[in-house]
């Protein structure tokens, strides 16, 4: 059963947008962060930058000429290629923040949410800017089923799915599950108590 809320914040007027943070929409391949990203771009009318639209592109030219698996697969260059979409990603979004710009970045943000370095790195690449995670979680029998509808080849080259672990950095938990406009209504009921603070 879905539990019933209103739409809290149809005017995003009543959010000090001033104090809007950068919104990290983070989750598992399948969890629907892109659909929660889009749509909360557009209700908070600020940019949105999604490492897959930044990234695949480039590295799909590329991957005939790296060596070894598909780059989205596990292989000897996958820590640098991650390495360099996540810094495709942070400096985009520096850009944003240095003109004044709150961006919604959607990534699955996987080592960023076990609070060590690379979430040190993002939020100081935010900086001043707040953050706030926004953790789309789902059961991964609900993820791979997901995945195997849309049929998309970055699927078809990704590793299965380790059991989830809940982030160790503060966030937001929404749930795969629950619809796109009643996640964004989350999403806007907790920043507006923010704002409110």
């Amino acid at each position: 059963m879905i539990p019933a809320m209103p739409h809290v914040c149809q005017d995003v007027s009543v959010i000090d947008r001033e104090r809007l943070p950068v919104l990290v929409v983070a989750g598992a391949a399948g969890s629907g962060k892109t659909t929660l990203g889009r749509e909360l771009a557009r209700r908070f009318r600020t940019a949105l930058l999604d490492l897959d639209t930044l990234t695949n592109p480039l590295l799909d030219e590329l991957d005939s000429v790296l060596d070894g698996p598909h780059w989205n697969s596990a292989g000897p260059h996958s820590d640098r290629i991650r390495a360099g979409r996540y810094a495709v990603l942070l400096a985009a979004a520096r850009d944003l923040v240095e003109i004044g710009q709150r961006p919604v970045l959607v990534a699955p943000f996987t080592r960023e949410l076990t609070a060590g370095a690379e979430w040190e790195r993002l939020v100081s690449h935010l900086a001043p800017a707040e953050t706030l995670v926004v953790h789309v979680d789902g059961s991964p029998e609900l993820l791979a089923r997901r995945r195997a509808a849309r049929g998309a080849e970055r699927d078809a080259h990704r590793a299965v799915d380790a059991p989830a672990e809940k982030p160790l950095v503060p966030h937001l938990r929404v749930d795969a599950e629950l619809p796109t406009p009643l996640q964004v209504d989350l999403v806007a009921h907790a920043l507006e108590d923010q704002s409110q603070r």
